[in-house]
């Protein structure tokens, strides 16, 4: 075993059964978009960047077995292996780590939000070895040299938690608050580029940037608030829009920030660069309503911004004022009529479930959505996740933490959770998500403009799969 290598397994991340009906939801994860993991492309750069030899394993969009995982770590021979955790999959995930493990016995290494969370209930499954508390830019290079010495010194790593006699230990997190622009460009190198899809991509090879980090917003329902807000810099973005597009063939980029046009100086010149620079990519970002206006949205689209999101969340100001998501409805219409108009497509995201709401408030709802200069929607239930404010209410009210429950293995505590703020028993919230979907989707004005705006057989294939999942 070298003990200079590490590999990185990027296992297939299925979304939360609370959030869709299940065949939306299996469409959604197997369809809809099957993207790079950006936290682990990440990591694997700055891996590299200290010597260490880094294998990325894509098992999500490779479609790999546990026994295919195995076989791979038995032909490179890794000194450990490390996972990225996300809450609402993680017992999804579980089945798949200890089965590699099982084949191929090594150090398990996990990361990510999740572990910030709920350490040591992840540390209570005896697959998993170590745990990462915050970022691993410097923490796991420094677990990694430990193992390869096997000094056993570990108190000095910075936010570890792993087992020393039985127990489970925990050294203390020092953040140094390192800036995403000190750390490397994702290793896209190692990527399968050409593996990656989404339903409605129009370029392939595609991958995914961030040019912003966490989110100044404080949404009730919202996980990423808790998240310190950091910005990259214009010239920043683009040297590694440059990067994808130079170097490893990308034509089309998934910003995948919360909030892309919050500074709109930063966007204009990243517009510009792209121009500038003659780089020929198309791009999709996320935002809200009210950081977009008609000039930067028209700079935006000359520069290859070919679709962007927005959130909405629900056609009722009330719902919305209680999601501390205060935007006016006119102004949120307003953002869509000007993104149509200077020829970029739309995505809309919307819940329902959410506390205040009923069935006038979701009739009101359906009926704005399909008001909307909107190319497309995307419909989920409402699930209080950690460590959003609507969560700690959860908690507050039934004094349990559902998702702790469940990081510990009991599976059916989300469901006895449900979706804790809707007015509507499950099956009922079921058919209000179908119902919304067929409503917009299902009209044949909308119906004839999709199919009118298709380009290309690989573009009509995906969403003739997206669109039999709401049936």
């Amino acid at each position: 075993m070298n003990a200079c290598r590490v590999a990185l397994v990027n296992l297939p991340q299925a979304v939360p059964e609370l959030m869709y009906t299940e065949k939306v939801r299996r469409a959604y994860t197997d369809v809809a978009q099957i993207l790079p993991n950006l936290s682990l492309a990440y990591l694997a750069g700055a891996l590299e960047r200290e010597g260490f030899d880094v294998n990325y394993i894509e098992a999500f969009a490779l479609k790999m077995s546990p026994r295919d995982i195995a076989e791979e770590l038995v032909r490179f021979r890794p000194a450990a292996v490390c996972y990225n955790l996300i809450t609402e999959s993680f017992l999804d995930v579980l089945p798949s780590i200890a089965a590699v493990r099982e084949r191929y016995p090594l150090p398990v290494i996990v990361g990510g939000m999740h572990m910030g969370i709920y350490p040591r209930e992840t540390l209570s499954h005896s697959c998993i070895d170590y745990g990462i508390v915050g970022e691993g830019w410097e923490s796991l290079p420094a677990l990694l040299r430990a193992l390869e010495e096997g000094s056993g010194d570990l108190e000095h790593v910075n936010g570890l938690i792993h087992r020393r006699n039985g127990a489970v230990r925990e050294t203390p997190r020092r953040d140094r608050g390192t800036s995403l622009e000190e750390v490397p460009f994702p290793a896209r190198h190692l990527l399968p580029n050409h593996a990656y899809r989404c339903v409605m991509s129009k370029r392939r090879p595609i991958t995914v940037m961030i040019s912003s980090y966490g989110c100044p917003f404080k949404c009730a329902y919202c996980d990423v608030g808790s998240i310190t807000y950091q910005m990259r810099s214009a010239g920043h973005v683009i040297d590694e829009i440059e990067e994808c597009y130079r170097r490893h063939g990308i034509r089309e980029i998934w910003f995948q920030d919360e909030t892309f046009t919050l500074s709109p100086d930063r966007v204009f010149a990243i517009c510009d660069a792209i121009r500038t620079r003659g780089i020929d990519v198309l791009w999709s970002v996320r935002t809200r309503a009210d950081l977009v206006n008609p000039e930067m949205l028209k700079a935006m689209h000359q520069a290859g911004c070919f679709k962007i999101h927005m959130g909405v969340e629900s056609g009722d100001a009330e719902v919305l004022r209680m999601l501390s998501r205060s935007i006016p409805l006119e102004r949120i219409r307003a953002a869509f009529a000007w993104a149509r108009e200077a020829g970029i497509s739309t995505l809309a995201f919307f819940m329902i479930g959410n506390p205040g709401e009923d069935r006038v408030s979701l009739e009101r709802t359906i009926r704005f959505a399909k008001s909307l200069s909107c190319d497309f929607i995307q419909v989920n239930k409402l699930t209080p996740c950690p460590p959003s404010r609507l969560y700690s209410q959860v908690m507050e009210e039934t004094g349990r933490d559902f998702w702790a429950e469940y990081t510990r293995g009991r599976r059916e505590s989300i469901a006895e959770m449900g979706n804790y703020f809707s007015v509507f028993p499950a099956d009922e919230l079921d058919r209000w998500q179908k119902r919304f979907f067929k409503s917009f989707y299902c009209r044949p004005s909308y119906v004839a403009r999709r199919l009118l705006s298709v380009r290309s057989w690989h573009e009509f294939q995906m969403l003739a799969k997206a669109a039999g999942s709401i049936w």
